[in-house]
């Protein structure tokens, strides 16, 4: 595959202008940064209390609240910290199949590295495809040139494998990049996304071809993972069961998404990056309003 264009990036900075990874989303622990930490802090401005913990330094419980009610109430000061961010990205073939959905995946790649550094956030970056999981240098990835550098992967025999164990750090904001065509339980990949406290998104790069069966009649249909080939009679009942079956798959994903505090949207491919994430993305608060 050829190396991004410079429009991938114009794209992706256009994007940033106007939207950010949700940083607001919660308060963080990392290193020292712009944003509102959950330790207590060492400067002079005060933020709200909450409940005493045990292991809760006794200097800044609040006396005079517990002379008044009885219950013990920590004083929180702010502390300024970064947020982890840490990006993977699905690389097996299905990701860069299509040429639109290929570059949208550049695209958010882009954004999020951007919106990283916007926020002095530590970032690491990794591509996954199946088992392999491999740590990729920044600066290839901020000079778009990542795909053409990174080893290839052994092209497998079958369907694309969820990936193994990826390498989320406890507290970080949590970004996957993955179209999701995965056989089987969303649970592997996403329960450990939701791990660790923390933020959990999910981005879905998807593009209007794969929703539909297109052609009727004959036509030779080709697995992009393990490259078999086979002739298939397309009709309208074969064209609507597949329309069915790639619904139900991504409410699946929605679901169980859902219901492990995962926040998911998939991103179209047409259009703009922006126009793209000022959609589902937005709605679902994988990105916030730049302040």
């Amino acid at each position: 595959m050829s190396p991004p264009a410079a429009s991938d990036t114009r794209q992706a900075l256009a994007a940033a202008l106007a939207f950010r990874l949700p940083f607001g989303r919660q308060a963080w622990r990392g290193a020292q940064g712009n944003w509102l930490g959950v330790g207590l802090g060492s400067s002079i401005d005060f933020q709200d209390h909450r409940a005493y913990a045990p292991g809760d330094d006794p200097r800044y419980i609040h006396w005079a609240a517990y002379a008044r009610t009885g219950q013990l109430t920590m004083k929180l000061y702010r502390a300024e910290v970064a947020p982890l961010v840490d990006i993977v990205v699905d690389v097996s073939e299905s990701m860069s199949f299509d040429p639109a959905k290929a570059a949208r995946t550049e695209q958010l790649l882009a954004f999020c590295v951007h919106s990283a550094d916007g926020a002095g956030a530590p970032v690491r970056v990794h591509v996954a495809d199946g088992a392999d999981v491999r740590a990729l240098p920044l600066e290839w990835v901020r000079a778009g040139r990542w795909r053409e550098r990174r080893p290839a992967a052994a092209r497998r025999a079958g369907p694309a494998a969820i990936p193994g164990t990826l390498p989320w750090r406890p507290g970080a904001l949590k970004v996957l990049v993955s179209d999701l065509l995965y056989p089987g339980e969303p649970a592997a990949l996403l329960g450990p996304l939701a791990a660790g406290a923390g933020v959990g998104l999910v981005f879905a790069p998807a593009v209007a071809d794969e929703r539909e069966l297109a052609p009727r009649g004959n036509v030779e249909l080709v697995d992009c993972e393990g490259g078999a080939r086979r002739r298939q009679r397309v009709d309208d009942d074969l064209a609507e069961r597949y329309r069915t079956a790639y619904r139900r798959h991504f409410a699946l994903w929605a679901e169980a998404a859902r219901q492990r505090g995962v926040l998911l949207a998939p991103v179209a491919g047409e259009g703009s990056l922006r126009d793209a994430l000022a959609g589902e993305p937005l709605r679902q608060g994988l990105v916030e309003h730049q302040v």
